[in-house]
């Protein structure tokens, strides 16, 4: 029967390593756990059993982080996550894109119109209104009455 540390699990399963920990906790899990060199591995059916598997566990790919690896394996490059993409399908989005661009530059166009037209129609309205001349700017202004100044009532009886 295979055994993953609490990492692995982590990542197959996609729950935490807190949750793994728990599920490993529980007294109907200590025959499915073992422990080897003082770290905890938990067995995989009993895994797949209590969590689905996001991701399968790669047994055979050694780890990534080069400890006990002989030189060939260090340096082999690791794929790519994914398939990549095949050219017809990024011609397609390139074009894609370039419809997106063309739709943008057009509605771009489009507001700098409407603003101009915004702009013609105040400066039309603008000069089609004068200004009245106000009292301040009348030469009698000074010898009117000033207006009398009611004074406000306050809410105090006093």
């Amino acid at each position: 029967m295979p055994y993953i540390n609490l990492q692995e699990a982590s990542e197959v399963t996609g729950k935490s390593v807190r949750t793994i920990r728990r599920l490993c906790n529980s007294p109907e899990s200590k025959e499915y756990i073992t422990y080897e060199d003082g770290k905890l591995l938990v067995e995989v059916s009993f895994l797949e059993r209590n969590y689905p598997m996001v991701n399968k566990p790669n047994h055979g790919i050694p780890p990534k982080n080069g400890i006990g690896q002989n030189h060939a394996m260090a340096s082999q490059t690791p794929l790519p996550d994914g398939n990549p993409q095949s050219p017809e399908k990024l011609l397609h989005e390139i074009e894609l894109l370039k419809l997106e661009l063309r739709h943008q530059t057009q509605i771009t166009q489009e507001k700098e119109q409407q603003i101009d037209i915004l702009k013609r129609s105040l400066l039309m309205l603008g000069e089609g209104q004068k200004r009245e001349p106000g009292p301040e700017t009348q030469p009698d202004a000074l010898e009117q009455e000033p207006l009398p100044v009611e004074k406000k009532k306050r809410w105090w009886a006093w």
